[in-house]
């Protein structure tokens, strides 16, 4: 039986059940107003091993998956300052309810792209607010709750267990209340159980407490009530979930139905994106279309998620997602070469005991790396591989890697097939420089070729091989060589970052190339995720001038991180770092290396910015000495790298980097120097305005945060503190 941790206990303990036989689960499901992100969809992946886990055991499981759907809609995006995506569509004249179903079908579509079993009830809350006002009811003649204005609200006081689940207790229960507390509360920890709808609100309802809507956290408890009863054996979700959401949910059902709501709470961890929280403001939140859109099979996702315990933070890279696709890509071509293999007439005994390891693996708390471990173990075994291959789709009945689907044989095209017959036979006549030759022609044609026994098998190529022979690329600055203890072997290197907005690349680059070719320079330019073919036509400028080098980013690096590796890669003894939005319409080398040739400079670029209390930066210096440089044009001697270091990674928005930059430089006593007559346009910074306003302030605010805990009391680093007076 599976032994899994309980959140509420503390402990691992054996899964025990109401009903024998039979397991009653409930998994906090999406919010149909955003897309479901890869960090969520790693929760519904560890409650799909669950069930898969149980139902291999023998358990009937019955499991429900909530719909969140537009109930809350406008309040969130009240609270975040609008979604571009839910204003775009209502701007259209979509309807709340054709919003929610659009991302409801895309996460039943992401679901079932990653194998995970669909739920037996999928309840939408909106389809049950009667239910809902039924427990609200309920609670009210429990003494539970109680009307404060035109809101109701859970009295935490009368519930002395609460806490048990998270721990908090006390002051800690504070921690998740909103600031805005109602002063018509009771205690300010108490929760909302049914709201008044504020004016414009479309999705209300009547009440006998007013026209309003209900809180977020009775939703759970009314619909898990309804579809499998007042007792709960397994409930899911991510740790973020714990508090207040789950601790709330007991509450409101254990006072309401005066029994306790569920046996074992499980909890996912939270999934990082480069070592770093993932969020839309750090620019790192995936969904799975971008995993697609850049090539990757979905299940190779959840090849990914196998390799670590549901128990720890899983760090995503897309270094680490390749290795997945590799691993799983090699799992299936065991199961293709072993499917034409004759049956055994019997299984080896040993099969078993690999069935009782695998078996017991798992069991241990979900112990999935050990399980897939030992599916590996499975094929470098000794067995018959005909065992093996049924070893590893019994496996495969928890794992989900969809093992079973992979055919014995392709359908290929007539001219492949009569290639493929022609390579047989001359490997059969030893001809293997032929047969060498036809395979180098098969593989021409997207395809990969093995070896079997007396044939040639032949299997299309997967999505990732194609892309991994256009060109390598790198999933984070540490995986770039760095030149920079190099002797310098130019006289500029040119550092340019592309994601997107082909156009804009093209004028920049080309302006830089045009204006440069009476120095020896060089134009790196970090192709930072980019989906809209400026990659490719990056890749034929590099083939066309020997001077381009580029260097390709799997997804979108943070900005600091993307800078570095063309910094690093730096072989000028001058670096200029441009924008995209900038375009050279002269001689910019000259006057930047007149002024470089001062020691006492550090960086020279046209748009200075000054300040008087590190708070407001101004963009007002076109000539003389700066506090820092807009990061449009920011030029420097490329030792100066040796003492000030590199760009801070933390820093995965552009916006605020630059001062940072500045003041690294500035704190090493060098001199930030701007002249506005070097010859540069600045055109429309389309990245920036594609966000909306709310993002913008939100994502510079971040950064400008980092920049000022680090800064913040160094004015004596400004040049209104004295220490230059120099102009030109």
């Amino acid at each position: 039986m599976l032994r899994i941790y309980n959140t509420l206990s503390k402990r691992v303990e054996e899964i025990t059940t109401l009903e024998p036989g039979v397991v009653r689960m409930y998994t906090c499901g999406p919010t149909v107003y955003r897309y479901a992100h890869i960090g969520n969809l790693r929760t519904y992946l560890m409650a799909d091993w669950i069930r898969r886990i149980l139902e291999h055991g023998g358990y009937k499981v019955i499991h429900a998956k909530n719909i969140t759907d537009v109930g809350h809609m406008r309040q969130e995006m009240l609270e975040t300052g609008g979604d571009k995506v839910i204003l775009a569509a209502l701007a259209e004249g979509k309807t709340p309810e054709e919003i929610a179903q659009f991302y409801a079908d895309t996460f039943h579509r992401d679901e079932s792209k990653l194998n995970i079993l669909p739920a037996h009830h999928f309840p939408w809350a909106t389809d049950h607010v009667q239910e809902m006002i039924a427990v609200i009811e309920r609670l009210f003649e429990n003494g539970y709750a109680y009307q404060a204005g035109d809101n109701v609200y859970f009295d935490v006081s009368k519930f002395s267990d609460y806490g048990k689940l998270s721990g908090n207790v006390q002051a800690g229960l504070m921690e998740g209340v909103r600031s805005e507390v109602d002063p018509l509360k009771r205690d300010p920890r108490d929760f909302t159980l049914w709201k008044t709808a504020e004016p414009g609100r479309e999705m209300k309802w009547d009440s006998p407490w007013g026209e309003g809507f209900p809180g977020w956290h009775i939703e759970c408890s009314a619909m898990s009530t309804k579809y499998m009863g007042e007792q709960l054996d397994v409930h899911t979700g991510g740790v973020d979930n714990i508090f207040p959401h789950h601790e709330d949910e007991i509450a409101q059902s254990e006072a309401a139905f005066g029994k306790p709501f569920v046996r074992h709470w499980v909890h996912g961890q939270h999934l990082l994106a480069d070592g770093v929280k993932m969020a839309k403001s750090a620019g790192n939140e995936f969904i799975l279309d971008d995993l697609e859109q850049r090539g990757f099979d979905p299940m190779s996702f959840r090849y990914l998620c196998l390799t670590l315990r549901y128990r720890h933070r899983m760090n995503f890279t897309f270094s680490a997602l390749k290795a997945a696709e590799r691993a799983l890509t090699s799992l299936r071509d065991r199961v293709w070469e072993w499917r034409n293999l004759p049956l055994l007439a019997k299984q080896p005994e040993e099969a078993e005991e690999w069935k009782a390891r695998f078996t017991n693996a798992v069991n241990d708390d979900l112990d999935l790396p050990g399980g897939l471990g030992l599916t590996w173990a499975t094929v470098r075994s000794g067995l018959p591989d005909q065992a093996k291959l049924s070893l590893l789709l019994d496996f495969d009945r928890i794992l989900g890697l969809r093992l079973g689907d992979v055919p014995a044989r392709y359908d290929l095209p007539g001219e492949i097939q009569s290639t493929v017959a022609e390579r047989t036979g001359l490997r059969q006549q030893a001809d293997y420089q032929r047969a060498d030759e036809l395979r180098s022609v098969i593989s021409s044609h997207g395809y990969i070729v093995g070896d079997g026994m007396s044939e040639t098998k032949v299997r299309p190529k997967t999505v990732m091989e194609k892309l991994g022979e256009r060109w390598s690329t790198v999933s984070s600055s540490k995986e770039v060589e760095s030149y920079l203890d190099r002797t310098p072997q130019l006289d500029f290197s040119f550092v340019v970052t592309a994601n997107n907005y082909i156009d804009d690349v093209k004028r920049c680059a080309q302006s830089i190339l045009r204006w440069s070719e009476d120095h020896e320079v060089e134009l790196i330019v970090v192709d930072n995720g980019s989906i809209d073919g400026t990659s490719d036509w990056l890749e034929e400028l590099q083939q066309r001038d020997s001077r381009v080098k580029v260097i390709h980013c799997d997804h979108v690096l943070g900005e600091g991180a993307a800078k570095n590796i063309g910094l690093k890669q730096s072989l000028g003894r001058t670096i200029v770092i441009l924008d995209t939005s900038v375009e050279i319409e002269g001689d910019t080398l000259e006057p930047i290396e007149r002024w470089l040739q001062d020691r006492s400079i550090g960086i020279v670029g046209p748009w200075g910015l000054k300040t008087d209390d590190l708070l407001h930066f101004h963009e007002e210096v076109q000539s003389g000495d700066a506090d820092a440089m807009q990061a449009y044009c920011i030029a420097f001697r490329r030792d100066l790298l040796s003492t000030v270091g590199l760009m801070r990674e933390t820093f995965r928005f552009y916006r605020n980097l630059d001062l940072d930059f500045s003041f690294q430089v500035r704190e090493r006593n060098n001199r930030i120097v701007a002249d506005g007559t070097l010859p540069m346009t600045r055109h429309e910074h389309r990245q920036w305005n594609a966000l909306g306003e709310a993002e913008r302030d939100q994502l510079s605010f971040k950064n400008f945060k980092r920049f000022y805990k680090k800064w913040g009391e160094r004015s004596d680093l400004l040049v209104s503190s004295g220490e230059e007076t120099h102009s030109h």
